[in-house]
Parts: C-alpha cells; structure tokens; sequence
C-alpha cells in the first residue's frame, strides 16, 4: 500500500512525544510490527512480493465500501463522511486500507473519511494499539482520534457493556464531524458466528439472519458493514501483503466467550462450518422476504389511508388493518409501531404482541357485529399506549406512573448538523423526536420535559415536548401543548421520527 510504504515524514509534536513502544518495528519506511505493551518485541510480519490477486482482492474490498456508501447515501441525505471503526485486528486494518484506496482512486468525488479507535482500557496494550493505528491512518493521510472509555461500572455483561460504549463513543465522535457513516470491518466469518449465538440464545427467523449491512445508530447516523458477503481470509490476506502485523487480542481465542468458543468449533469442523453458512443464507432470504412483504403492506395501509402517523407522534390504524393479514405480519407491525411511538430501541416479547394482537383482533370482531362506533378499551405495553377508539387503533407514547425523564440541554447531545439543517441545534429527545434547541441552549437549568410533568394534557398530548428554564417556567412547547399553556409561550420547533422508526431497517422508507 503506498501510503504506508513511502519514506517517514517529519516527527509532529504529538509523535515525538509518544513513548517508544507504541512505534514498532520498521524496515525501509514500512510499519512492519504492531505495538507491544512493555517488551516490544511483537513478531514483525514480512512483506512478500505482491500478486495479481493480493491487488484484485484488496480493489474487491474498495468496491464493497464504494457499494454500501452509495446505498447508505440514497437512505441518509446528506450523509456527509465516514468514520472508519478500526482497532488494529486484521478486519479493521483491512477496511482501513481498502478505505485508503478507494478515496485515492476517487479523487475529488470521495467523502470526508474519519479513523477512531476505541480504548476500552481493558488491557495494558490498548493505548500502544491505538497509537499504532493512529501511525497507519496518518500514513494514509487520514485523521485519527483515540476515543476512550471510562470504564465498566460493574453492572450487567461486561462485553455487552463494552460493545454499547463503543458505538456510543463512535456515534458522538460522527456526530461532532458531520460523519453519516461509521464503517467496520465485520466480514461473512462473523456473520456465520452470530447466527450460531442468536440460535443458541432462542432468536426468531429474523434474529437468527445475522448482521445487516446497513442499520440505524440514531436517526442521523447509520452503521456499515461493507464485507459481510467476504471471508475472513481475504481481508486477512490484504493485510498480509502490506506486510502489516496486526494488534492480537487474546481474547479472540479464549473459549469463556460465546462468540470465541463458536469460532474455534467452526474452525476445526468444516462441515459445521459449510451448514452453518447455508442456514444463515436460508434465514437471511426468509427476512428478505418477510421484510419485503411488511414494506409492502406497510405502504398498502399508507396508500389506502389505513394507517397515518398524526402531528403528535402517534400511529393510528384502520381497525381492518389487522383483519386480513397473517399473525406473523401482523405481529411485525404492532412491534414496529409500539417502538416507533415508545422511542425505545427494543421491542415488546413475541408472547406480549401475541396477546395484544389477539385482543385488538377480538375487538375489532365485535365491532363488526354489533356496529358499534364507540368501542373503547386501552393497553399498555413496551412504554405505549394502545387504545381502541371507536373504529381506529391508536398506539400512542405513554407517559407511565414515573413519567418521561428530562432532558437537560446542557447535557444533550447535537445531532450531526447536516441532519437537520433547518435547526439551530437538533437534540434527541426521547429517542423519538428531533427538537430544536438552539434558542433555549443560553438558559441556566433549561431542560426539555413532557407536557403531563407539568400535571397537564390528556394521554394525547400529555408527553408532548415542552422546554421549561431552571425554574420550571415554560418557555416553549409543541403546537398541541401551547394550548394548554399559559400565553407568550413560543412555538418549539420539532421533527416526530415516528415514521422513520416504523420503518426503520427495511429500507424502503421515503422519509
């Protein structure tokens, strides 16, 4: 790779104050050894002559990035630039230098990319892992931040905890750089693992398809995959031939991991291993198709004025919409909207949408029968209201026995400004609505509440955003909540993400 194979450049100040085992070893200019914590003496890997296929393999990978960046630009626009997750494994390198070579080869037309590294702080080498590709990324002319987490507080999974922190890191880290696209390195390898763990865990046909390769992190900011169609060999085989020895984490190896002990068992049984990836090609083709049936019916009951999502947040369905579809779909898109109104990231249990689902349906029966226009009845589940009313279903946020959590602006995080341009500042509020900011950022204590914490609103309105200063005074709110308001109260400028959110994944979505 050219870029890591040139002459070394001039020392910045930064670099000649790193310590010396974060360098590695060099021959003629070329990063050959990774970092090693204490000793340095990390084994250097040695460049070998390149071939045909080290080149056509490393432009296959610059092609899956340039594919998926212009399929995440069609979902997310403008999607601004990418940031490349990169930790100094195998993977992650190689994303790095396909990354490298596909800007190169874009000139002027390639976005902005970003390189971050997350130090967990979880082994003594992190930090000299960090710094080494800190080295890379510079030699590809690419900037690089080391994002480190404080800590695990000793609650819950420890790897589960750390994999949360680290997308939290990246997202704010997008955030701060306008990036619309954070990039990792996971290849078809870890797919076939994760449909193992899922099945193991008792997942569904969709949870058992494995990894997407594009998702939501936020309403701003989509998560990539770009080599989940290639194997692991390849990306490891492009690294090799840059003669780069990649960071080495032990506990890739260690059985005491699910994801590790599946690898190993993968790894000495390829029969396991051939069935194991013909049953997540099965499962995927099955969420492909489910997925397109939901889209399809999604946009049906949109086209037909069955279902609308209101100025308030809430989705309102024809009490036939449920009528003449099969119960897994129908479960589908309960769940989708119960988490579109709630703003919570998981859905409700298969059990909890069953019963829910045969209640609306027995309802909705005896609508039918007697006519009755005025049929009432409410359920709460997964953080919404579910309500029967007269001839409509309304899933709508609840505010709960608690109520919803304040927003201090002081500690709300900016979404990517090109997210929403027309705001001064957009925060996430309740993980459901974009709002505007900006104007009450300046205010001591300004905090972002719901309407119903102010003890008004009926269950409609009652969790419609309302900015209050440091003494609780109103200062702004939605259209529907001014009303209930005293006057003066300034109009708050808010985006609902409900539709966004109900069909969030399937990647039809028009808005």
């Amino acid at each position: 790779m050219r870029d890591l194979q040139g002459g070394r450049p001039p020392l910045s100040a930064d670099e000649r104050q790193r310590p010396a085992q974060a360098e590695g070893r060099r021959e003629g200019g070329k990063l050959l050894s990774r970092p090693s914590a204490g000793t340095g003496n990390a084994p250097a890997a040695r460049p070998r002559q390149k071939t045909g296929r080290d080149d056509a393999s490393k432009t296959r990978l610059a092609d899956a990035i340039a594919a998926l960046y212009a399929s995440a630009d069609r979902r997310l626009s403008p999607i601004g630039g990418i940031l490349l997750a990169v930790s100094g494994g195998p993977d992650s390198l190689a994303l790095l230098i396909a990354a490298s070579a596909w800007k190169r080869s874009a000139g002027q037309a390639a976005p902005e990319i970003r390189v971050a590294t997350v130090d967990h702080r979880l082994r003594p080498e992190s930090a000299a892992e960090a710094a080494f590709v800190a080295e890379l990324a510079s030699r590809c002319g690419l900037p690089h931040e080391t994002l480190v987490w404080p800590g695990w507080d000793g609650a819950g999974n420890l790897s589960a905890s750390a994999r949360e922190a680290r997308y939290e890191l990246l997202v704010s880290h997008a955030r701060r750089h306008d990036l619309g696209l954070v990039l990792t390195g996971h290849h078809h390898d870890d797919d076939v693992e994760t449909h193992l763990i899922r099945r193991e865990n008792g997942a569904d046909l969709f949870g058992r398809a494995g990894m997407r390769p594009l998702r939501w992190l936020g309403p701003d900011v989509l998560l990539g995959r770009p080599f989940l169609d290639l194997p692991r060999e390849m990306l490891a085989t492009v690294v090799a031939a840059e003669g780069i020895a990649p960071v080495d984490d032990p506990s890739n190896r260690d059985p005491a991991y699910d994801r590790a002990r599946i690898r190993l068992a993968l790894g000495e049984d390829a029969k396991l291993r051939a069935k194991a990836a013909r049953d997540l090609a099965r499962c995927k083709e099955a969420r492909r198709r489910g997925e397109g049936a939901l889209a399809g019916l999604l946009a049906d009951l949109e086209t037909t004025g069955r279902l609308r999502c209101d100025g308030g947040g809430a989705v309102v369905l024809d009490h036939t919409a449920l009528s003449d579809i099969s119960d897994r779909c129908a479960g589908h898109l309960l769940s989708r909207a119960i988490v579109a109104v709630s703003g919570r990231a998981e859905p409700p249990s298969r059990a909890q949408i069953r019963d829910l689902l045969g209640w609306l349906r027995a309802a909705a029966i005896g609508a039918d029968r007697s006519g009755n226009e005025g049929a009432r009845g409410t359920r709460s589940l997964g953080g919404a209201l579910v309500a029967i009313e007269g001839r409509e279903i309304v899933l709508m946020r609840e505010f709960g026995r608690t109520g919803i959590p304040a927003l201090p602006l002081a500690l709300a995080e900016p979404l990517r400004r090109g997210f929403a341009p027309e705001m001064a500042a957009p925060v996430l509020s309740d993980g459901r609505a974009v709002v505007d900011a900006g104007s009450w950022t300046g205010f001591a204590g300004a905090r972002i509440v719901a309407l119903g914490s102010l003890g008004l609103g009926g269950r409609r309105i009652r969790c419609l955003p309302v900015v209050v200063d440091g003494a609780g005074r109103p200062r702004a709110a939605a259209h529907a909540a001014r009303a209930r308001l005293a006057p003066g109260i300034a109009p708050l400028p808010l985006r609902f993400l409900t539709r966004r959110r109900l069909w969030r994944d399937l990647f039809d979505e028009e808005a």
